[in-house]
C-alpha cells in the first residue's frame, strides 16, 4: 500500500489511505470493488469515507460529506481511490519479500483412493 493522498480542507490536513481493517469495514458496510463505478452513488461514497478509517477514524460523516462535496477533479480523485484499494486489494495474495518466516503449509490429499 504505497499510494496515500494528502488533503486540506478548511485549514485541517488529512492523509487518506486504506489498510486491511479499513477494508474489510468497507466491504461489511456493501463495497463491492468490481461494481466500484458500476453503482457510483453508494461505493464513491464508501470509498471515500473508508479512506478516512485509519488514520481519521473520528471524522464525521457531515464533515467527510462536505469535504467530498467540495474537492475539485473527482474523477481524479474515484481514480487515486480505486488504485489504493486494488493496492491493498493485492497486498492480501502477496508473498513476503525476503522473509524466511516460521510458516509452512503443505496439502493432504485424503480422498480414498481406488484399488
Amino acid at each position: 500500500m504505497n499510494t496515500k493522498i494528502n488533503l486540506t480542507y478548511d485549514g485541517v490536513s488529512y492523509t487518506l489511505e486504506y489498510d486491511r481493517m479499513s477494508i474489510k469495514m468497507l466491504e461489511k458496510a456493501g463495497f463491492q470493488y468490481e461494481e466500484f463505478l458500476d453503482k457510483p452513488f453508494t461505493n464513491v461514497d464508501l470509498a471515500f469515507t473508508g479512506a478516512f478509517v485509519k488514520n481519521h477514524p473520528k471524522t464525521s460523516q457531515a464533515t467527510i460529506d462536505k469535504i467530498y462535496e467540495e474537492c475539485p477533479n473527482k474523477s481524479d480523485l474515484i481514480g487515486a481511490l480505486s488504485k489504493m484499494i486494488n493496492e491493498c486489494y493485492e497486498t492480501l495474495l502477496s508473498d513476503p519479500e525476503d522473509k524466511q518466516g516460521n510458516a509452512t503449509w503443505e496439502v493432504i490429499d485424503l480422498s480414498p483412493t481406488k484399488k
